[in-house]
C-alpha cells in the first residue's frame, strides 16, 4: 500500500475499533470521538489499573496473576493469555493481553513483515532467545513451523546447546547477545533469517554479528505497545503503518521525537495515544522503498526520552552519544556512557582498550564540554536489557 492508501486503511480499522472501545472502562466516555480527540496517556496510567484498560470485563488482579502465570509456565487455560514485557533498567514491565484472534493475527504480521512469501512455505524452526517466552509467541508452532524459548538466563554454554540441537532457521535475541554468539565461534548452518529486538542495536554492531553468523541482523521494533516496526531486507526499519497509528511528538532541542501509538488491531486491551519513551529519529530518505512497503522510514532507535542528555546549553541525543563512541572505532568492546549535569562517565569492559577510551573521552568532552571519567567496570548494568546511553539527573 501507498502512504495515502494505508492511511485509508487504518480509518476503517479505527471505525471497527469502537465497539471495543466503549466495553473498556478507561476509554468508554470517548466512544465515537474521532482519535485526535481521545486524551494521551502514559504508560504509568495504563500500568497502574489493567482492569480498566480492557474489553474483556478483566480486573487488574486477574490479569496480574494470569501473566505471572505465564511466566511461570503455567499452561493456557481459554483463549485469553497475558505476558510480561522484559522491562527497563529500573524493573518497570508491562502488561501485554492478548485472545486467541490476535495471537494469530500477531503472527502473521510479524511473519508476513519479517520473512518472503516463499519462506511461509517451507517449514521453519524459529528460536526466541529473550527473557520470557507467552503465548503470543510459541502459538507459532504449528505443523510448518516449530518453536523453542531460549531463556536470558540461561549460561551461554547452555545456550549455545540449545540452539546446535534445535537448529534454528529463525533466530531473534537482543544484539547484546547475538555479539556474545558470534564471538564464541557458533556455527548454525541452518540459520537463514537472523533478527535482533528488544534493545539499541548501532550500526558498527551489525558487522561482527555478520561475520560471527554469517548474516546481518535486521532490527524489529517492538515494545508492549505492539509491533511497531521492521526492518526490510533493503535496511529500512518502517513503522507499521498499515496496523498502527503513529503520531509523532516533537522532542524540544532535537529533530526527534517521542511517539504516540493507537494500535488499530488490539481489542482485548485497546492501545490508543499511548505515549511511548522511545527517541523516534525519521531517516533522512523517506523516498518510496523497493520493498514495496509504504510505512514511513525511522532510524533504529538508540535510547529514551528520559536518556537525552539535557545540559544548560545544549541537548545531546542518544544517537549521537553513539556516534561518538563508536565511529572512529567500530566492531569491538562494551561501554555505558552516563552523564549528569556536572560530569560524563564512560564504563568500559576490559575489551575496549585503553588508547580507544582515552579518545572517546575527549570526543564526548568536546560533545557536551562536560569533564568525561574513565571507569573500566560494566558490573553496575542492571536489568535484561542493555541499556547504552543514560542521563541519571532527575
Amino acid at each position: 500500500m501507498t502512504p495515502h492508501a494505508l492511511a485509508h486503511h487504518r480509518e476503517r480499522q479505527w471505525q471497527r475499533l469502537q465497539p471495543f472501545i466503549v466495553r473498556t472502562p478507561a476509554l468508554a466516555m470517548h466512544q465515537g470521538k474521532p482519535l485526535p480527540q481521545f486524551p494521551i496517556i502514559n504508560a504509568s496510567e495504563l500500568r497502574a489499573d489493567y482492569g480498566a484498560w480492557n474489553s474483556c470485563g478483566k480486573s487488574d488482579a486477574e490479569l496480574r496473576c494470569l501473566a505471572d502465570g505465564a511466566e511461570a509456565g503455567a499452561s493456557l487455560e481459554g483463549e485469553l493469555s497475558a505476558g510480561w514485557s522484559t522491562g527497563s533498567g529500573g524493573g518497570q514491565r508491562g502488561l501485554y493481553l492478548a485472545n486467541v484472534a490476535e495471537r494469530a493475527d500477531y503472527i502473521g504480521q510479524s511473519l508476513a513483515r519479517l520473512l518472503p512469501a516463499r519462506a511461509l512455505l517451507k517449514r521453519q524452526r524459529l528460536a526466541l532467545h529473550l527473557r520470557a517466552s507467552n503465548a503470543l509467541y510459541s502459538d507459532v508452532s504449528t505443523k510448518r513451523f516449530a518453536f523453542t524459548h531460549i531463556p536470558l538466563e540461561d549460561s551461554q554454554t547452555e545456550t549455545i546447546r540449545k540452539l546446535e540441537n534445535f537448529a534454528p532457521t529463525i533466530l531473534i535475541a537482543p544484539p547484546h547477545r547475538l555479539l556474545a554468539l558470534a564471538r564464541s565461534g557458533l556455527s548454525l548452518p541452518s540459520m537463514n533469517y537472523l533478527f535482533c529486538g528488544s534493545e539499541p542495536i548501532s550500526e558498527c554492531e551489525r558487522e561482527p554479528i555478520d561475520n560471527g553468523l554469517g548474516l546481518r541482523p535486521r532490527s524489529i521494533y517492538q515494545a508492549t505497545e505492539g509491533f511497531m516496526a521492521a526492518e526490510c531486507q533493503y535496511g529500512r526499519l518502517h513503522l507499521n503503518e498499515h496496523a498502527i497509528e503513529v503520531e509523532l511528538e516533537p522532542v524540544l532541542g532535537t529533530n526527534g521525537y517521542r511517539p504516540i501509538f493507537t494500535d488499530l488491531r488490539r481489542k482485548s486491551q485497546p492501545i490508543v495515544r499511548l505515549r511511548g519513551d522511545d527517541f523516534i529519529e525519521l531517516a533522512a530518505d523517506q523516498s518510496p522503498c523497493r520493498c514495496g512497503y509504504g510505512g514511513r522510514v525511522i532510524e533504529p532507535p538508540q535510547g529514551r526520552v528520559t536518556d537525552l542528555w539535557r545540559f544548560d546549553e545544549c541537548v545531546v541525543t542518544p544517537s549521537q552519544v553513539v556516534e561518538a563512541v563508536e565511529a572512529q572505532h567500530p566492531h569491538s568492546g562494551e561501554w555505558q556512557a552516563v552523564a549528569r549535569a556536572s560530569e560524563v562517565i564512560l564504563r568500559i569492559a576490559s575489551d575496549f582498550g585503553e588508547a580507544r577510551a582515552c579518545g572517546t573521552a575527549s570526543r564526548l568532552q568536546r560533545l557536551t564540554q562536560r569533564p568525561t571519567r574513565i571507569v573500566p567496570d560494566l558490573t553496575a548494568w542492571a536489568g535484561p536489557k542493555r541499556r547504552k546511553v543514560v542521563w541519571a539527573d532527575g
